[in-house]
C-alpha cells in the first residue's frame, strides 16, 4: 500500500514535470556535480566538475555563464534566467531553486528548470506590438515621440538633429483608384525605403495614416538638405507592377542646431509639418526647409490665454508690482497685457490705451490697449488734433505729469479735440505723459466710462511712477528692436534649398573675413544665364527643382571641405565662400564643375541650354568687408555673358572705383 502511493506520487510528478515542460536536476555542491533526472525521477545525465564544464563546454550563453554559477554557489537567490544556444537558435530557460526538507541547499541544491522560449518571445511581440505599427512594424506614434523627447530631453549641448514630415501625395485617390490593399502596399513600401535610406540610430514613426516621420540624430544641415533631397528622388522611384500609379511624395524639414535646447517633439513637429504644408502649396513633389524654429514660439507668444493675476498685485505697492512683472515676464506684450490689467482691477478702470504721438504730423494712434466689458475700444484708426488743442492738453499736465479731464468740462478744446480726447464714452480720463529722452512721445489714458471719477494726487502720483516705467521699457523695447527683429524673426535657412539665408552668410561672412580667418579663401558669385526663359520654357516649378539640384550639388562636391559658407541671394544667384590653395588652378577647377553640372542637368530637359557663370574673389589680407568681396565677385560675373568661352572669371580690379562710389 505505501509502496503504491510512493509510485502515485511520482506518477504525478511525472506528469506534472512533462506537461509544464520542466526537467529536475540537483548540483552536489562540494562535489561540483550536476544531476539531470527525467519525468520518472531516474539519472539522465550526469556532468562532473560542472563549473569548469560551464566555462568552456557548455551551450549556455556566455554572457549568462556568470549567473549560472552564482546561481549554483548560493549568491542568486530564488531564480534565475539564462540564455541557451542550440542549433542556432536562442532557447530561455529559467532556473529555479526547490527547497527540500531535510536537505540543505548549501550541499544539496534541488532545481527546476522551465523553457520559457515561448512566454518570452509572446512577451517580445506584445512589446513590439505596443511599440510598433502593425502594418509597417515602423514606431508608432506614442513610442516613437517619446523616444524623441527622451533625446532632446538629454542630447549633448553641441549635438545637431533635424526631422522631416513626410506625406504621400494623392494618397487617397491612391486608395480609392485602386482600393485599400494597394493603398496599404505604397505604405509598407515606402516604410521599406525610409528604413534602408536612415541609420539604425535614427527614429522612424508613422503618427497616422499617409503620414511619417523620421528623426535624424546627429546630422549636419548639409547632410540634411542631401537626406530630403535624396528622398524626394528616391520616392519617385518606386513602382508597383500592373499599376499605373506614379509615388511621390512632400517633406518637411527642420533643423535644430547646436547649442540650442528646450525643444520637444511637439514643437520640431509643428514647425516641420508646417514646411511639409508649404511643400504641397509648392506642387507637391519636393521638400521645403522650415526657415525660422522660432516662428511657432512666436505665435504660442503672441496668442498665450490670460492666465489668473496674482493675488500679491493686487495688494502690493503699485510701483513695486510694475518693476516685477515687466522683470518676470518673458515678453513686453505679455507684460503690458498684465501690467494694464492689473492697474485697470486695481484702479476700478474701464480702458487704458497707450497713445503715441506724432507731433510734426498732428496725429494719435494707439500702441497697447486694455478695455473691460463696460467700454468699446478706441482708436482703430489715428486721429488728428490742432496745434492749439495739444498746447492746452501739455500745459495741463502737473509735477506728476498727469492731468484729469472730465467729460463735461472741455470748453477749453476745440470739439474735434475733445471728441478725441473723451471717446468711447469715456466720464473721467486720466492722461499721464511719457517722454523719451525728454522728447514728449504719447500718453497713457487711464479712462472711467461708468461714472465720473476725483482722482487723488496719491493715485495721480502713482500712475505717474507706473506711467515712467513702461515709458522706460517701451524705449527700451524701441531701441531693442532691430536685435530682436534678427533673433525671433530673421530666417536661418532658405525654405527652397535649405541654405543659410543671405542675411546670415553675410553676418558669418563679414566675422569670418574681418577677423583675419579668410585669407585662403575665395569669394564666389554665381548664377545661371537665362534662367527666366528656362523658367518660361519649362515652368517654374522645374525651375525650383533646378535650384536644388546646385545646391544639392555643391554641397556634395564641399563636403569635406571645412570654413564653406552656401547661400543662395535671390532667384537663381549664389555666394560661396571657400578655402583653395594659392599654388592651385582654382579658376579650371571652378570652371570644370560649373561644366559638370551643366552637362548632367542639360540631359534631363531636351533642348535645355544650361550655363552657368561665376564671378571670383580673392580675399587678401585687408579686405574692408564681405560687402567687398561680394560686390568684386559679383563685379566679375556680370563681365561673363553666354559667349564667353569660359565660366568663371577673376575680379581683375577694374570695377573698384566704381564699387567705393556705392
Amino acid at each position: 500500500m505505501q509502496r503504491n502511493e510512493c509510485e502515485q506520487k511520482k506518477e504525478i510528478l511525472s506528469a506534472i514535470l512533462k506537461n509544464c515542460g520542466m526537467v529536475f536536476c540537483e548540483y552536489l555542491v562540494k562535489e561540483d556535480r550536476l544531476i539531470f533526472y527525467d519525468d520518472t525521477l531516474t539519472v539522465k545525465k550526469e556532468i562532473s566538475d560542472y563549473l569548469e564544464y560551464l566555462q568552456h563546454d557548455s551551450f549556455i550563453h556566455p554572457e549568462d555563464r556568470w549567473k549560472m554559477k552564482d546561481f549554483y554557489q548560493g549568491k542568486i537567490r530564488g531564480e534565475t534566467e539564462v540564455r541557451l544556444l542550440h542549433d542556432q537558435k536562442t532557447i530561455r530557460l529559467l532556473f529555479q531553486a526547490i527547497p527540500v526538507g531535510g536537505v540543505d541547499a548549501s550541499v544539496r541544491l534541488s532545481v527546476l528548470v522551465k523553457d520559457i522560449t515561448t512566454a518570452k518571445d509572446r512577451e517580445v511581440l506584445l512589446e513590439e506590438r505596443a511599440m510598433k505599427d502593425s502594418l509597417t512594424s515602423l514606431y508608432n506614434h506614442f513610442f516613437g515621440k517619446e523616444l524623441i523627447n527622451e533625446y532632446l530631453k538629454n542630447k549633448d549641448p553641441y549635438a545637431t538633429c533635424g526631422m522631416m514630415v513626410i506625406d504621400v501625395d494623392y494618397f487617397k485617390q491612391a486608395n480609392d483608384r485602386y482600393g485599400h490593399l494597394f493603398g496599404d502596399q505604397v505604405l509598407v513600401e515606402l516604410a521599406r525605403l525610409l528604413t534602408r535610406m536612415f541609420d539604425a540610430k535614427d527614429v522612424i514613426m508613422r503618427p497616422g495614416g499617409d503620414e511619417f516621420v523620421v528623426f535624424l540624430k546627429d546630422i549636419s544641415h548639409a547632410t540634411l538638405v542631401k537626406k530630403a533631397m535624396q528622398l524626394v528622388k528616391a520616392v519617385r522611384e518606386i513602382h508597383f507592377e500592373g499599376k499605373d500609379y506614379a509615388m511621390t511624395c512632400s517633406v518637411g524639414v527642420c533643423f535644430l542646431r547646436e547649442n540650442v535646447s528646450g525643444y520637444t517633439y511637439d514643437q520640431l513637429f509643428e514647425n516641420a509639418d508646417w514646411a511639409l504644408y508649404r511643400a504641397k502649396e509648392n506642387g507637391r513633389n519636393c521638400y521645403v526647409f522650415c526657415d525660422n524654429l522660432q516662428r511657432f514660439e512666436i505665435m504660442e507668444k503672441d496668442t498665450s490665454p490670460k492666465g489668473n493675476i496674482d493675488i500679491r498685485y493686487m495688494h502690493n505697492d503699485v510701483i513695486s508690482t510694475a518693476f516685477e512683472i515687466f522683470e518676470k515676464t518673458s515678453s513686453f506684450t505679455a507684460a503690458m497685457k498684465l501690467l494694464m490689467e492689473v492697474i485697470g482691477y486695481r484702479f476700478q478702470l474701464d480702458r487704458i490705451t497707450v497713445i503715441r504721438t506724432d507731433i510734426k504730423e498732428k496725429s494719435a494712434g494707439r500702441q497697447y490697449q486694455w478695455v473691460s466689458e463696460y467700454a468699446p475700444e478706441v482708436l482703430d484708426e489715428p486721429g488728428n488734433f490742432t496745434k492749439e488743442d495739444f498746447i492746452t492738453l501739455f500745459q495741463s499736465y502737473d509735477e506728476y505729469q498727469t492731468t484729469v479731464l472730465q467729460c463735461d468740462n472741455m470748453g477749453m478744446y476745440s470739439p474735434g479735440g475733445a471728441a478725441l480726447l473723451m471717446q468711447g464714452e469715456a466720464k473721467t480720463v486720466l492722461y499721464a505723459a511719457m517722454y523719451l529722452e525728454g522728447k514728449y512721445t504719447g500718453a497713457i489714458s487711464y479712462v472711467v466710462c461708468r461714472e465720473k471719477r476725483y482722482w487723488s494726487k496719491q493715485n495721480r502720483k502713482e500712475l505717474g511712477e507706473v506711467t515712467k516705467i513702461i515709458s522706460a521699457h517701451l524705449a527700451r523695447k524701441q531701441e531693442g528692436n532691430r536685435d530682436e527683429y534678427r533673433e525671433t524673426y530673421w530666417t536661418d535657412y532658405d525654405s527652397l534649398t535649405g541654405l543659410m539665408t543671405f542675411s546670415r552668410f553675410r553676418i558669418e561672412a563679414e566675422h569670418f573675413i574681418l577677423g583675419d580667418y579668410a585669407n585662403s579663401h575665395l569669394m564666389l558669385y554665381s548664377d545661371f544665364i537665362g534662367f527666366k526663359s528656362f523658367n518660361k520654357k519649362f515652368g517654374y516649378c522645374v525651375g525650383d527643382q533646378l535650384l536644388k539640384e546646385y545646391s544639392n550639388f555643391f554641397i556634395e562636391k564641399l563636403e569635406n571641405e571645412e570654413e564653406v559658407f552656401f547661400t543662395r541671394v535671390v532667384s537663381d544667384q549664389f555666394l560661396l565662400l571657400i578655402p583653395y590653395k594659392k599654388q592651385s588652378d582654382f579658376l579650371g577647377e571652378i570652371d570644370q564643375l560649373n561644366k559638370e553640372f551643366e552637362k548632367t542637368q542639360s540631359g534631363k530637359f531636351a533642348g535645355a541650354k544650361i550655363h552657368l557663370r561665376t564671378g571670383v574673389y580673392v580675399i587678401e589680407p585687408g579686405c574692408p568687408s564681405a560687402s567687398f568681396a561680394i560686390d568684386a565677385a559679383n563685379e566679375a560675373r556680370k563681365q561673363i555673358t553666354k559667349d564667353s568661352a569660359v565660366s568663371v572669371k577673376l575680379y581683375d580690379g577694374s570695377g573698384e572705383e566704381k564699387m567705393q562710389g556705392r
